[in-house]
């Protein structure tokens, strides 16, 4: 966080936004405003995730945290408004790979179509191609202002209700996916079940907002289960240091996950 905070006059996208850097063990948690999102603890939810979770709000709570109920009420379109505007925005970025400016370049082709194909075909895996013509079609003639337009008033939408949530709490907290990890592979014939795994996160990248995971203790099986934090703009120091306070009164973070699940 130190290298990358504070303005960089060789970007154009970077503020005029002093860093914000402190010392992890300069901030006590004592009235510290958590908000736990009601949405996150509804059906789907896996019942060892919410304990884990749940035990570690109380942790924080011990330490003095003020710990209240805040609402998302918009969080159950972020799994679809997402993907509409992420695989736009990779159908137009993904458009330079063409093998000749950009990108892997085929050995054997035809004719200049064919290298454009073959390279591109070669060069990137399922779910870059998926998402680059699910992209295509949405920008299309007729479909870009009835998903892609939709899709960004939604967007600003869900970032409204963060800061509604922020007026009433510092941080915000809850769990980072509703089930532990699954398999390499396991559900890869199933993406859309893969997507619905972002459904607590995707929503913070909508909004712009920094966030963090920790471990948070283990399901039966011993896999690993994870809390998120998530702050207004410009507070990843504040972020790394809640978990780092809430780290010195837990050692989940130190446990070995089980290596087969």
């Amino acid at each position: 966080l130190q290298v990358i905070a504070g303005h960089d006059a060789r970007d154009s996208t970077s503020l005029q936004q002093p860093p914000e850097l402190c010392s992890p063990d300069s901030l006590s948690l004592q009235g510290l405003r958590v908000g736990v999102v009601r949405e996150h603890f509804g059906p789907g939810l896996d019942t060892e995730v919410a304990s884990a979770v749940q035990v570690a709000v109380s942790q924080l709570q011990a330490a003095g945290a003020d710990v209240r109920e805040v609402s998302l009420p918009h969080s159950r379109y972020a799994i679809a408004t997402y993907y509409l505007i992420a695989c736009c925005e990779a159908s137009s970025n993904l458009a330079r790979y063409d093998g000749i400016h950009y990108g892997h370049r085929a050995q054997k082709f035809q004719a200049l179509t064919d290298l454009y194909c073959q390279s591109r075909a070669e060069g990137v895996g399922a779910e870059v191609k998926r998402r680059i013509m699910t992209g295509a079609y949405v920008l299309s003639h007729g479909y870009y202002d009835a998903y892609y337009l939709q899709a960004q008033k939604i967007r600003r939408i869900i970032a409204s209700d963060f800061q509604a949530a922020f007026k009433v709490c510092d941080v915000i907290l809850g769990p980072v996916a509703p089930d532990v990890a699954w398999r390499l592979g396991e559900k890869s014939k199933d993406p859309v079940q893969m997507y619905l795994e972002d459904i607590y996160t995707l929503s913070t990248n909508l909004a712009g907002l920094p966030a963090m995971s920790a471990p948070c203790g283990f399901n039966a099986n011993n896999l690993p289960i994870g809390m998120q934090l998530i702050g207004n703009y410009f507070s990843e120091a504040r972020l790394l240091q809640i978990a780092h306070q809430y780290q010195q009164a837990s050692d989940w973070h130190l446990r070995p996950a089980s290596e087969v699940a």
